[in-house]
């Protein structure tokens, strides 16, 4: 075979030997490899959560998700929430989105004839809720659940200000990335406790995939103080902002319970 045979047969090949390399990428690169997780930006950002996963559908699909802008809000006279706080954390995990606090029985949320037990914190910033279109530095929910496995959440709202307290504890507990702390925390329940009796109320979801519905949702009216170092803090914790986007209202009601 003559050498401009040969030339002219491997550069033919050529393409084809490249695409299979590229085919076969790194089977090292994280790249390459694995579902993308879902987050707060990039391709996991909230707007692409309903389509990492089957099981996370409700996230776009569903007819009352959180968070949302709190107005046209109806005056209501619902009873007064009330909580019974009284132990210490469990453990503390930071799974580089969040430092959960979690929490055993013993701590109690009431309103009505409905008693939740509190089951973990954690803290957004800025905050995922907003009140007449403003919104905040930050925002601690209290995840609870009922006998019935039944969700409530409560949102304290944290305006720029005094250091405060509760989000010190939280950031003093915090272990690293990927790690969970296990005894001797000191983050007592009864820090969360809010500062007065007024609240939102609406039906909700979950603001983090799954996206379940439905949620209980309980937004105090009035806020706590957070400076902007802990506030720099939280974010340095979490990788950036890590508060989803509000969702549309749709046909739902917001009452607004025992304001000042």
């Amino acid at each position: 075979m003559s050498r401009m045979k040969i030339a002219a047969l491997t550069l033919a090949c050529l393409p084809l030997v490249m695409f299979t390399l590229a085919s076969c990428g790194d089977d090292d690169d994280p790249k390459t490899t694995g579902p993308v997780e879902w987050g707060y930006d990039g391709p996991g950002a909230p707007a692409h959560w309903a389509s990492l996963s089957e099981e996370y559908a409700t996230c776009a699909n569903g007819v009352q998700q959180s968070p949302v802008d709190i107005a046209g809000y109806e005056k209501a006279s619902a009873g007064p929430v009330s909580f019974s706080y009284v132990g210490d954390a469990a453990t503390v995990h930071n799974d580089g989105k969040f430092v959960r606090v979690e929490y055993t029985s013993g701590n109690a949320f009431s309103v009505g004839q409905q008693t939740f037990e509190l089951k973990s914190a954690h803290l957004h910033s800025p905050s995922e809720h907003r009140i007449d279109g403003a919104s905040f530095a930050a925002e601690l929910h209290l995840v609870h659940e009922s006998a019935d496995e039944d969700l409530a959440v409560v949102a304290l709202l944290f305006r720029l200000g005094e250091p405060s307290p509760v989000v010190e504890a939280v950031l003093d507990a915090a272990p690293a990335v990927g790690d969970t702390a296990n005894g001797g925390i000191t983050l007592n329940a009864t820090s969360y406790l809010p500062i007065g009796p007024g609240y939102y109320r609406y039906d909700g979801s979950k603001t983090t995939p799954p996206c379940h519905e439905p949620v209980d949702w309980y937004v105090m009216s009035q806020p706590k103080t957070i400076s902007q170092e802990q506030i720099d803090k939280l974010l340095s914790l979490s990788g950036g902002p890590n508060n989803r986007p509000v969702q549309p209202i749709g046909s739902r009601t917001i009452t607004a319970n025992a304001l000042p």
